[in-house]
This record gives C-alpha cells, sequence and structure tokens, in this order.
C-alpha cells in the first residue's frame, strides 16, 4: 500500500483504540489515585482516600483520552471506547479495593463505577462525535 493509500484509509481502528483507551484508564487511575490509601478527616469526619482534584484530575484524563481515541479511531460510535475506558479504569480500582476492603462492599463500588464511567464517557463521546460532524460539515 502506497502512502497516498494509507493516507487515504478511512477504516475504522476501533479495536486497537480501545485497547489503547483500556491501557490509558488503567495507567491513569495509577497515577492520580492508585498512589494514595490514606483517610483525611474534614470538619471531623474522616473521608479519603481520594481528594476531590484527584478524581476530577484521573476524570478529566480519562475523557480526554477517550475523545482522542475516538478521534483516532475514525469512529462515529461510542459504546465500544465507553466500556474499554471504563473497564480500564475499574479493573485496577477493584483490585485495589478488593484488597483492602474487608466488607464485600467493594463489588457495589465496582458496579456503581462501571454504570457512572459506561454512561458517562458514552455520552461525552455521542456530543464529541456530534460536535465533529457538525465541524466536518460545516468546512465542505
Amino acid at each position: 500500500m502506497s502512502d497516498l493509500e494509507r493516507s487515504r484509509d478511512t477504516r475504522p481502528r476501533v479495536g486497537p483504540a480501545a485497547l489503547g483507551l483500556a491501557v490509558f484508564a488503567a495507567l491513569m487511575w495509577a497515577a492520580w489515585l492508585g498512589w494514595d490509601d490514606e483517610y483525611h478527616v474534614v470538619d471531623g469526619v474522616e473521608q479519603g482516600p481520594y481528594r476531590t482534584w484527584q478524581v476530577l484530575g484521573c476524570g478529566a484524563s480519562v475523557a480526554v483520552g477517550a475523545v482522542l481515541a475516538q478521534a483516532w479511531a475514525r469512529t462515529r460510535g461510542g459504546v465500544v471506547l465507553a466500556v474499554a475506558g471504563a473497564v480500564g479504569l475499574a479493573v485496577p480500582w477493584a483490585v485495589h479495593a478488593a484488597s483492602t476492603d474487608d466488607s464485600g462492599l467493594w463489588f457495589v463500588g465496582l458496579v456503581l463505577l462501571l454504570a457512572g464511567a459506561v454512561l458517562g464517557l458514552a455520552l461525552l463521546l455521542t456530543v464529541a462525535a456530534a460536535v465533529r460532524t457538525r465541524l466536518a460539515r460545516r468546512d465542505t
């Protein structure tokens, strides 16, 4: 395949993008959240282990990664990427949570994390695809 043919290749690359996003999401969990096990006291109430800035930073990083993965994958669909990002984020969280929780409630957290991440990423990727389509139509 020549360079010109390769540059015109518009086939979707969802599989590699999904795998890359899952790995990226796992790395973002480790970078933003994986190192913090300490609880802290706010107004006399123990909270944690994560602080708000950590969760927001992790979520924003995964969201940006998902939008970039969707653009690179040349796809408008976002369900596969949303699931991949959510699973990539949830697996390391679940391994860590299961190893530190004696109550078994980590599983409820896992279900909620997966549901929220899939829904949030799917909505984000739907909006991103609509914006990209509208911009493409405007440029033509």
